[in-house]
């Protein structure tokens, strides 16, 4: 099982513009399909208190934003859910047998994924996708993952109550903001909790269907 790290610039895509032009960092918290040809992220923005609302509206009127609910954490950051009608570049992460642990906004307008996948063929697969759509993209890093990698207790029963309530189905039955309020973290916080789980879980997996083969 390996971890790879991407850096892409998406075309018309709104963290792309909102990257190369505000000193903004995004952060996708959860990411899951839309309609045939978009996604719905839940992202973390942080920007200088002067320019989020700016920014904001710049997101807003991105021809691809079909959808915009916004929450204010605190003074210079913000939650949102923010729905894409069309980025096909984001649904070859989601389609492709790959896990999306992380995706956030880096200078110049460029992304960075970080995906979990059980074969280098799925990742020239991706980059293959990636060039078809006229991707600038590269790999940043590609590197094995331990399986010896353990959850702490916290980190366990909190994975466990997700599960439990739902919040893995699709469609979920919580919110990552309602399971943060039960354990009084940031939705941020609980996010990368969540996804240490999410890395220990798919580990477990392919560890078990190596074995069964």
């Amino acid at each position: 099982m390996m971890e790879a790290v991407l850096s892409l610039k998406i075309p018309e895509h709104w963290m792309s513009e909102i990257s190369a032009n505000y000193p903004a960092t995004i952060k996708v918290i959860d990411r899951m399909p839309y309609s045939e040809h978009g996604v719905k992220d839940l992202v973390e923005i942080q920007a200088p208190p002067e320019v989020m609302e700016e920014i904001l509206e710049v997101i807003k009127k991105n021809p691809l934003v079909a959808k915009v609910d916004t929450t204010v954490t605190e003074k210079g950051k913000v939650l949102s859910a923010i729905t894409t009608s069309r980025c096909e570049v984001c649904r070859i992460i989601t389609d492709a047998d790959v896990f999306l642990i992380s995706a956030q906004s880096k200078a110049a307008g460029k992304v960075e994924w970080t995906i979990i996948l059980s074969e280098k063929k799925v990742l020239k697969e991706i980059f293959d996708h990636l060039k078809s759509k006229s991707v600038d993209a590269e790999l940043v890093k590609l590197t094995k993952i331990d399986d010896k990698e353990a959850l702490t207790e916290r980190q366990d029963k909190i994975t466990q109550v997700a599960f439990d309530r739902g919040y893995f189905d699709y469609p979920k039955r919580i919110s990552l903001r309602e399971l943060a309020r039960m354990f009084e973290v940031s939705p941020s916080t609980l996010s990368e909790i969540l996804r240490k789980g999410q890395r220990k879980i798919v580990m477990d997996y392919f560890k078990k269907q190596r074995h069964a083969i």
